[in-house]
Protein backbone atom coordinates (compact mmCIF):
# COMPACT_ATOMS: atom_id res chain seq x y z
CA UNK A 1 0.00 0.00 0.00
CA UNK A 2 1.29 3.46 -0.85
CA UNK A 3 0.41 6.88 0.47
CA UNK A 4 -1.09 9.16 -2.14
CA UNK A 5 -1.37 12.89 -1.57
CA UNK A 6 -4.17 13.74 0.79
CA UNK A 7 -5.33 13.02 4.34
CA UNK A 8 -5.35 9.30 5.03
CA UNK A 9 -7.90 7.98 7.54
CA UNK A 10 -8.56 4.63 9.16
CA UNK A 11 -11.57 3.87 11.36
CA UNK A 12 -12.14 1.07 13.85
CA UNK A 13 -13.83 0.14 17.11
CA UNK A 14 -11.64 0.42 20.23
CA UNK A 15 -10.69 -3.26 20.60
CA UNK A 16 -9.29 -4.94 23.69
CA UNK A 17 -5.47 -5.09 23.43
CA UNK A 18 -5.72 -5.38 19.61
CA UNK A 19 -3.62 -7.60 17.37
CA UNK A 20 -0.68 -6.40 15.26
CA UNK A 21 -2.75 -5.71 12.12
CA UNK A 22 -4.80 -3.13 14.01
CA UNK A 23 -1.67 -1.08 14.69
CA UNK A 24 -0.30 -1.55 11.20
CA UNK A 25 -3.49 -0.01 9.84
CA UNK A 26 -3.28 2.82 12.37
CA UNK A 27 0.33 3.52 11.37
CA UNK A 28 -0.64 3.89 7.70
CA UNK A 29 -3.05 6.73 8.47
CA UNK A 30 -2.71 10.40 9.31
CA UNK A 31 -5.89 10.22 11.39
CA UNK A 32 -7.39 7.25 13.21
CA UNK A 33 -11.05 7.53 14.22
CA UNK A 34 -12.12 5.50 17.24
CA UNK A 35 -15.55 4.22 16.22
CA UNK A 36 -17.40 4.43 19.52
CA UNK A 37 -20.82 5.42 18.16
CA UNK A 38 -21.86 1.97 16.86
CA UNK A 39 -23.55 -0.88 18.69
CA UNK A 40 -21.57 -3.26 20.84
CA UNK A 41 -21.28 -6.73 19.25
CA UNK A 42 -21.17 -9.65 21.66
CA UNK A 43 -18.09 -11.90 21.47
CA UNK A 44 -16.29 -9.47 19.17
CA UNK A 45 -12.71 -8.28 19.61
CA UNK A 46 -13.89 -5.26 21.55
CA UNK A 47 -14.35 -7.54 24.56
CA UNK A 48 -11.87 -10.36 23.94
CA UNK A 49 -8.36 -11.06 22.73
CA UNK A 50 -5.96 -13.97 22.30
CA UNK A 51 -2.67 -14.31 24.15
CA UNK A 52 0.09 -16.89 23.75
CA UNK A 53 0.36 -19.85 26.12
CA UNK A 54 2.76 -22.76 26.44
CA UNK A 55 0.38 -25.14 24.67
CA UNK A 56 -1.04 -22.73 22.08
CA UNK A 57 -3.18 -19.72 22.97
CA UNK A 58 -6.11 -18.67 25.12
CA UNK A 59 -8.91 -16.11 25.05
CA UNK A 60 -9.23 -13.29 27.55
CA UNK A 61 -12.88 -12.21 27.54
CA UNK A 62 -14.41 -9.27 29.40
CA UNK A 63 -17.83 -10.48 30.70
CA UNK A 64 -19.94 -7.52 29.57
CA UNK A 65 -23.41 -7.54 31.12
CA UNK A 66 -26.29 -8.57 28.87
CA UNK A 67 -28.09 -5.25 29.34
CA UNK A 68 -25.38 -3.57 27.24
CA UNK A 69 -25.58 -5.89 24.22
CA UNK A 70 -27.43 -3.37 22.04
CA UNK A 71 -25.96 -0.19 23.48
CA UNK A 72 -23.43 2.07 21.79
CA UNK A 73 -19.82 1.28 22.60
CA UNK A 74 -19.33 4.64 24.31
CA UNK A 75 -22.13 3.86 26.79
CA UNK A 76 -20.94 0.44 27.99
CA UNK A 77 -19.70 -0.01 31.55
CA UNK A 78 -17.33 -2.67 32.77
CA UNK A 79 -18.71 -5.44 35.00
CA UNK A 80 -19.12 -4.40 38.65
CA UNK A 81 -17.64 -7.75 39.68
CA UNK A 82 -13.87 -7.28 39.31
CA UNK A 83 -12.91 -10.96 39.41
CA UNK A 84 -12.25 -10.98 35.66
CA UNK A 85 -9.51 -8.35 36.14
CA UNK A 86 -7.59 -10.63 38.48
CA UNK A 87 -8.02 -13.58 36.08
CA UNK A 88 -6.79 -11.62 33.07
CA UNK A 89 -3.85 -10.18 34.96
CA UNK A 90 -2.88 -13.61 36.30
CA UNK A 91 -3.02 -15.07 32.77
CA UNK A 92 -0.84 -12.31 31.33
CA UNK A 93 1.70 -12.45 34.16
CA UNK A 94 1.99 -16.24 34.07
CA UNK A 95 2.53 -16.30 30.31
CA UNK A 96 4.64 -13.17 29.78
CA UNK A 97 6.48 -12.26 32.99
CA UNK A 98 9.62 -14.07 31.79
CA UNK A 99 9.64 -12.30 28.44
CA UNK A 100 12.51 -9.86 27.89
CA UNK A 101 10.34 -6.76 27.50
CA UNK A 102 7.52 -7.59 29.91
CA UNK A 103 6.14 -4.38 31.44
CA UNK A 104 4.97 -5.11 34.99
CA UNK A 105 4.10 -1.47 35.66
CA UNK A 106 1.69 -1.33 32.72
CA UNK A 107 0.01 -4.63 33.64
CA UNK A 108 -0.45 -3.51 37.27
CA UNK A 109 -1.95 -0.19 36.20
CA UNK A 110 -4.13 -1.67 33.48
CA UNK A 111 -5.76 -4.24 35.72
CA UNK A 112 -5.98 -1.94 38.75
CA UNK A 113 -9.77 -1.62 38.56
CA UNK A 114 -9.61 2.16 38.09
CA UNK A 115 -11.62 2.19 34.85
CA UNK A 116 -15.41 2.40 34.71
CA UNK A 117 -16.23 2.14 31.00
CA UNK A 118 -15.16 -0.44 28.43
CA UNK A 119 -14.03 2.26 26.02
CA UNK A 120 -11.64 3.98 28.44
CA UNK A 121 -10.23 0.61 29.51
CA UNK A 122 -9.62 -0.47 25.92
CA UNK A 123 -8.26 2.92 24.89
CA UNK A 124 -5.73 2.83 27.72
CA UNK A 125 -4.31 -0.39 26.28
CA UNK A 126 -4.44 0.92 22.71
CA UNK A 127 -2.63 4.17 23.56
CA UNK A 128 -0.02 2.29 25.57
CA UNK A 129 0.77 0.05 22.60
CA UNK A 130 0.58 2.95 20.12
CA UNK A 131 3.16 4.87 22.12
CA UNK A 132 5.42 1.85 22.63
CA UNK A 133 5.37 1.20 18.89
CA UNK A 134 6.11 4.91 18.29
CA UNK A 135 3.08 5.46 16.07
CA UNK A 136 2.39 9.17 15.64
CA UNK A 137 -1.07 8.95 14.07
CA UNK A 138 -3.63 11.43 15.42
CA UNK A 139 -6.59 9.85 17.26
CA UNK A 140 -10.13 11.25 17.21
CA UNK A 141 -13.28 9.70 18.72
CA UNK A 142 -16.32 9.48 16.45
CA UNK A 143 -18.41 10.65 19.42
CA UNK A 144 -16.55 13.97 19.30
CA UNK A 145 -17.39 14.62 15.65
CA UNK A 146 -21.15 15.17 15.87
CA UNK A 147 -21.84 12.04 13.82
CA UNK A 148 -25.44 11.12 12.99
CA UNK A 149 -25.75 7.94 15.04
CA UNK A 150 -28.52 6.64 12.78
CA UNK A 151 -26.18 6.36 9.79
CA UNK A 152 -24.97 2.87 8.94
CA UNK A 153 -22.27 1.20 6.90
CA UNK A 154 -20.98 3.22 3.93
CA UNK A 155 -23.00 6.33 4.80
CA UNK A 156 -21.50 6.38 8.29
CA UNK A 157 -17.95 6.03 6.96
CA UNK A 158 -18.42 8.82 4.45
CA UNK A 159 -19.90 11.12 7.10
CA UNK A 160 -16.86 10.50 9.32
CA UNK A 161 -14.47 11.08 6.41
CA UNK A 162 -16.12 14.41 5.64
CA UNK A 163 -16.00 15.47 9.28
CA UNK A 164 -12.23 14.90 9.49
CA UNK A 165 -11.64 16.16 5.93
CA UNK A 166 -10.20 12.83 4.83
CA UNK A 167 -9.25 12.08 1.22
CA UNK A 168 -8.26 8.40 1.44
CA UNK A 169 -9.98 5.75 3.55
CA UNK A 170 -8.07 2.64 4.59
CA UNK A 171 -10.41 -0.31 5.04
CA UNK A 172 -9.78 -3.81 6.22
CA UNK A 173 -10.42 -6.56 3.68
CA UNK A 174 -13.78 -7.25 5.31
CA UNK A 175 -14.97 -3.90 4.02
CA UNK A 176 -15.25 -5.36 0.53
CA UNK A 177 -18.33 -7.27 1.71
CA UNK A 178 -20.38 -4.22 2.64
CA UNK A 179 -18.83 -0.97 1.36
CA UNK A 180 -20.65 0.69 -1.53
CA UNK A 181 -17.65 1.96 -3.48
CA UNK A 182 -19.84 4.01 -5.80
CA UNK A 183 -20.83 6.25 -2.87
CA UNK A 184 -17.18 6.83 -2.06
CA UNK A 185 -16.54 7.76 -5.66
CA UNK A 186 -19.44 10.23 -5.61
CA UNK A 187 -17.99 11.78 -2.45
CA UNK A 188 -14.56 12.00 -4.12
CA UNK A 189 -12.98 9.78 -1.45
CA UNK A 190 -10.53 7.07 -2.41
CA UNK A 191 -10.57 3.60 -0.80
CA UNK A 192 -7.49 1.50 -0.18
CA UNK A 193 -7.81 -1.99 1.29
CA UNK A 194 -5.39 -3.19 3.92
CA UNK A 195 -4.66 -6.89 4.24
CA UNK A 196 -2.75 -8.08 7.28
CA UNK A 197 -0.07 -10.61 6.43
CA UNK A 198 1.05 -12.58 9.48
CA UNK A 199 4.79 -12.75 10.05
CA UNK A 200 6.83 -14.76 12.51
CA UNK A 201 8.78 -13.24 15.36
CA UNK A 202 10.38 -14.74 18.49
CA UNK A 203 7.84 -15.96 21.04
CA UNK A 204 8.46 -17.42 24.47
CA UNK A 205 7.63 -20.95 23.31
CA UNK A 206 8.32 -22.80 20.09
CA UNK A 207 5.61 -23.36 17.51
CA UNK A 208 4.64 -19.88 16.34
CA UNK A 209 1.07 -18.71 16.96
CA UNK A 210 -0.21 -15.78 14.90
CA UNK A 211 -3.00 -13.27 15.48
CA UNK A 212 -2.13 -12.74 19.15
CA UNK A 213 -2.62 -9.44 20.97
CA UNK A 214 0.11 -6.96 20.06
CA UNK A 215 1.38 -7.26 23.64
CA UNK A 216 2.80 -10.61 22.52
CA UNK A 217 5.05 -8.85 20.01
CA UNK A 218 5.88 -6.03 22.41
CA UNK A 219 6.78 -8.20 25.42
CA UNK A 220 8.84 -10.59 23.29
CA UNK A 221 10.52 -8.22 20.83
CA UNK A 222 10.13 -4.77 22.32
CA UNK A 223 9.09 -2.98 19.14
CA UNK A 224 6.79 -3.04 16.12
CA UNK A 225 8.04 -5.05 13.13
CA UNK A 226 6.68 -3.99 9.73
Amino acid sequence: MHKDKGVIVSIHQPNYLPYIGFFQKVALADIFVVLDTVQFSKDDYIQRVKIRTKDSSMWLTIPIERKYYFKLIKDIYLPPDKKWLKKHKKSIVSNYSRCKYFDEKFVDEYYSGNFEKLQEFNEFGIFYLKNKFEIGTKFIRASELGINEKLKSTDLLIDIMKKVKGDIYISGMGGKRYIDESKFKEADIKIEYFEFKPFEYPQRWSGFEGYMSAIDLLFNVGKMMF
